[in-house]
């Protein structure tokens, strides 16, 4: 199975009074280009799709005629979209039934069932190769805001909930997959170890107490497309655990940074290959 990860478009974005629109359309046709060429069974955008919460009516077009595009060009391939820390989840989440028609998963937010159990099922998503085959299983984890893993029934310590999510939505995906069938999980996170750049990347909430262990993430995970951190770079050096980067600078002080998709290639549970 071959797939794409990529994050942190920030569509939207308007850096010192700068439109970035010309740019974000020359990457999206040039991602057209290599989805085309290279011919995936799976993109993954991990988060930070747009720039703000209220992004304007010209970013969301570009995002909606890309899976449009992408869609006709390839009919067959899954697209896996998750909320960022610059996103509204339920903006993102909006227009899912319409985009599931286009073979488009959008997942916003987490939800917990009424008897306090994480609503898995709506997180794990089946990820076919071209011969309609379940290969792998995609565990979407969008942005995890304290209001959606803490309170009266699930504790107020927000890494412990963050850390009970990762288990429970584990925990399921082990069940739901057969024998040669990966795991790939996608999230939107400031994971320890992380470089973050100078002035892009906002605080997901304080200093860096919010900062996540890789450890959340087993040996069973095949491979994790990670998105907020705009500087391409593996976790604890894990080939496994992987940030993407942006596709193009977001300030001033990622001009050097090499700016980059991924691809991912496995064979059943096995990673054999991630290249930019």
């Amino acid at each position: 199975m071959r797939l794409f990860h990529t994050s942190d478009w920030h569509l939207g974005q308007n850096l010192h009074g700068q439109e970035r629109d010309f740019e974000h359309t020359c990457f999206l046709t040039w991602l057209l280009a290599r989805l085309a060429e290279r011919k995936p069974d799976v993109l993954l955008i991990a988060g930070d799709i747009f720039d703000t919460v209220n992004p304007p009516v010209k970013a969301q077009e570009r995002l909606y005629d890309f899976i449009v595009n992408a869609h006709e060009r390839q009919p067959l391939l899954t697209i896996v979209m998750i909320a960022g820390n610059h996103d509204s989840g339920s903006r993102i989440e909006l227009p899912a039934p319409l985009m599931r028609r286009l073979r488009t998963h959008a997942l916003g937010r987490v939800m917990w069932l009424d008897d306090g159990v994480l609503d898995a099922e709506r997180l794990l998503l089946p990820l076919p190769d071209a011969e309609g085959n379940v290969k792998a299983w995609c565990l979407a984890l969008p942005f995890l805001r304290p209001a959606e893993v803490t309170g009266p029934t699930l504790g107020d310590d927000y890494l412990r909930g963050i850390g009970r999510v990762h288990e429970l939505l584990i925990e399921a995906a082990n069940l739901k997959r057969q024998p040669s069938q990966a795991l790939i999980a996608i999230s939107h996170a400031h994971m320890a170890g992380g470089s973050v750049s100078e002035d892009s990347e906002r605080s997901l909430i304080i200093g860096n107490a919010e900062a996540l262990p890789a450890s959340l993430f087993g040996p069973s995970i095949t491979y994790v497309a990670l998105g907020h951190l705009h500087k391409p770079q593996r976790v604890n050096g894990e080939e496994r655990i992987r940030y993407s980067g942006s596709p193009i600078p977001l300030s001033f002080s990622e001009i050097s940074y090499q700016h980059q998709i991924l691809e991912i290639n496995c064979d059943g549970e096995t990673l054999t290959s991630v290249e930019p």
